[in-house]
């Protein structure tokens, strides 16, 4: 009995990782959402840069809570944003990343309660990341 207890104790001691992730994230997208303010004076390559930068420091602020393939999609999408040379292959590298957290977002949606690790992806606080993808999106759509 007291085994127990000291079990019970200790599960409410480990902080939950599903929502130190969602802190982490909703954190990265807050902050994303500061530098892509201050990215709407650009246009063409050079808002496609201050973008890169954007969501390279969100790949770098989720770094802590080892979200992996949130961090290589976020990072692909930066190096094809400064390949890019058009809007179209802009707004390319957006999409494709949107479609990957999509695809994660629609797996934790899937589970039961709706709050299942996904593993390597997050939780909820993708929902965040996707939002900051959305805005920069319609940027390059209006300043591209």
């Amino acid at each position: 009995m007291l085994a127990l207890i000291m079990l019970a104790i200790l599960a409410v001691l480990i902080p939950n990782r599903d929502t130190s992730a969602s802190t982490v994230l909703n954190a990265a997208a807050a902050t994303a959402n500061s530098g892509l303010s201050a990215c709407n004076a650009s246009q063409g390559k050079a808002l496609y840069n201050c973008v890169a930068d954007v969501l390279e420091r969100v790949a770098n602020d989720v770094n802590s809570v080892r979200v992996g393939e949130t961090q290589r999609a976020l990072l692909t999408a930066a190096s094809q944003l400064r390949a890019a040379s058009s809007k179209a292959q802009a707004l390319s590298a957006i999409t494709q990343c949107q479609a990957a957290i999509a695809g994660a977002l629609r797996q934790v949606k899937a589970t039961p309660g709706g709050n299942m690790m996904v593993p390597g992806w997050g939780d909820d606080g993708l929902a965040s990341i996707a939002g900051v993808l959305a805005r920069a999106a319609r940027m390059i759509q209006a300043k591209g």
